[in-house]
């Protein structure tokens, strides 16, 4: 097998459209058909079900998928090293992350680091904490910023993120030096998508308030400044420019960590360890409390 039948064969994967595929890859989609039959027959086992929704990896084609993404992951590694070897900083960094990071945190880090490294590539995909450890598992991304790391991988800490409540401004608990949750139990609350989030009111009863559950902060912040309820956020989430809105500290107080994380610090790419420690430069320089 070719790394080029493995690039083909994660293209379709990803896309689950033959066509979809080629176009991404500037192939014909003839090209990318006899790629995929050539290395279904050169492993003896069929890597997609086919139908005219479009394709499914197999049972074993996804198994086969991760290999194949791993081994693409060995090739690139080696490219950057020989090129690292020689004074050239290139290659692809695929990075995974939390939607409040994204937001926040990454748009600085990224442009910074470009400007170390401007011919490296940078692809970012952004999801839950899920779909974050699922991507780093399988290679799908080299580096995932996430409060919630999978059991198997490595990781280091970044910064402290705390938890605030989140009024309007002309709020009676406006003023106050902090919030209990005896403060907000009675109040119509406005939950993020977020599971940690979730999980700390269950624990502390206040389920039963949720009115609304909402992804986007800024339409939290919204709600939050209309009067429509009160909420919790990870101080993370919060912009530089507040609307009339007053974030207060919560008693006791409640923090969790951000963590850059990958499979093996032992194995990343040079590129992916760059950044690596170029992110905890970045965020130290920058004192961000979270």
């Amino acid at each position: 097998m070719t790394l080029a039948q493995l690039q083909v064969f994660i293209a379709v994967a990803e896309a689950k459209n033959f066509t979809k595929a080629a176009e991404s890859l500037g192939f014909t989609q003839s090209a990318v058909s006899q790629m995929i039959q050539s290395l279904e027959k050169e492993l003896g086992v069929p890597l997609f079900h086919r139908s005219r929704k479009g394709v499914a990896t197999t049972n074993i084609g996804e198994r086969m998928l991760q290999h194949a993404r791993e081994m693409l992951r060995i090739s690139s590694r080696m490219q950057q090293e020989a090129k690292a070897a020689q004074g050239i900083e290139t290659g692809t960094l695929r990075i995974g992350s939390i939607h409040s990071v994204s937001n926040k945190i990454l748009p600085g880090l990224i442009g910074s680091f470009r400007k170390l490294f401007p011919q490296v590539d940078i692809v970012l995909f952004e999801g839950e904490y899920e779909e974050v450890n699922s991507w780093i598992s399988s290679s799908v991304v080299d580096v995932g910023f996430t409060t919630v790391p999978g059991k198997d991988m490595e990781s280091y800490t970044l910064a402290t993120d705390r938890m605030v409540v989140v009024v309007p401004d002309d709020h009676p608990l406006r003023s106050e030096p902090f919030l209990t949750f005896s403060h907000i139990r009675d109040k119509c609350f406005i939950m993020p998508k977020d599971e940690c989030i979730k999980k700390l009111l269950h624990t502390n009863g206040l389920a039963s308030t949720v009115a609304f559950e909402v992804r986007d902060v800024t339409t939290i912040l919204a709600m939050v400044q209309e009067w429509v309820g009160v909420t919790i956020v990870p101080e993370l989430y919060l912009p530089e420019m507040l609307p009339k809105v007053v974030p207060v500290p919560l008693s006791p107080t409640i923090t969790r960590e951000l963590v850059i994380s990958t499979r093996s610090f032992d194995s990343v790419s040079p590129i992916a360890a760059e950044f690596i420690v170029h992110s905890q430069h970045y965020i130290k320089q920058r004192a961000v409390a979270i």
